[in-house]
């Protein structure tokens, strides 16, 4: 059974301040293919636009991220059924269809949400679908 659905804002953190001590913890949690995505475009624009991080720091930290992953239960949304749901909640809630993929994984499967999108976790409140952090989710797991 899913905990918890994990989005790639919340990811890339528990990766980045938690290391190897999220390793428990993303071994009972899910999140959906479009994580990859995700992960590798925020990778991208803090090496390449934001020059937060280097190209190798990045190419790691995707390494480390993948690692993450494959501890994971992926959830699939591929079926007509999951997109118009996914459609009608992202319209339902004024989220782009990429955010209401993980709120409708989460309401689907029953489990809280990790984000640290402000405006997701919003939604995912007003949905009745329980949401916590990164830093949440680590002191209680």
């Amino acid at each position: 059974m899913t905990t918890q659905i994990i989005d790639a804002s919340s990811l890339l953190l528990l990766i980045r301040n938690y290391g190897d001590q999220a390793a428990e913890t993303l071994k009972t949690s899910s999140t959906i293919p479009l994580i990859y995505y995700e992960v590798g475009n925020s990778l991208r624009t803090s090496a390449h636009i934001l020059h937060h991080i280097t190209p190798e720091e990045a190419e790691e930290t995707l390494d480390n991220i993948h690692t993450g992953l494959e501890l994971m239960t992926l959830i699939r949304q591929e079926n007509t059924q999951d997109s118009k749901l996914i459609l009608r909640n992202s319209l339902t809630h004024n989220l782009t269809y990429y955010d209401s993929a993980y709120l409708t994984a989460a309401d689907k499967h029953r489990a809280t949400l990790v984000t640290e999108d402000k405006q997701l976790a919003e939604a995912a409140q007003k949905a009745d679908i329980p949401t916590i952090d990164t830093d949440t989710l680590m002191t209680t797991t």
